[in-house]
């Protein structure tokens, strides 16, 4: 009887845990910007990049518990685009897309550490462009 006390008190902590940690924000990015109406521009290039993003305790590419480097990510993906520009001399980028995403190797890790870090990528794909005067 005390054994499956025992085991049924081991169970609800996990559950427990478990649901805490699937609850977390994982990531923010900050500062987009939107308008209804953008000024004809041309196009002047592109930019395809990945950001490295060191995550703790959680799953790569997924859920993390105190994750203190979810906000953190947006300097490093906005001070790369900021780099294409002034490359390029562009006025703007448009069309950006980023994708939260977990490599191969990101799980390996994630897995050796048994869930203590948890690496990931942002992708960032988008158009540089100039605007029509």
């Amino acid at each position: 009887m005390k054994a499956g006390k025992r085991a049924l008190a081991g169970i609800v902590v996990a559950l427990t845990l478990g649901i805490l940690l699937v609850s977390c924000t994982t990531f923010k990015f900050s500062g987009a910007q939107v308008t209804a109406q953008l000024p004809s521009y041309t196009e002047v290039g592109k930019f395809d990049f990945t950001v490295w993003v060191n995550k703790f305790l959680g799953a790569s590419g997924g859920a993390t518990f105190l994750n203190v480097t979810a906000d953190a990510m947006d300097t490093p993906i906005y001070d790369a685009i900021q780099r294409e520009l002034r490359k390029y001399s562009a006025d703007a980028a448009v069309n950006v897309t980023i994708e939260y995403q977990a490599s191969f190797v990101n799980i390996l890790l994630n897995g050796l550490t048994l869930g203590i870090y948890a690496p990931a990528e942002a992708h960032v794909t988008g158009v540089l462009v100039k605007y029509s005067k």
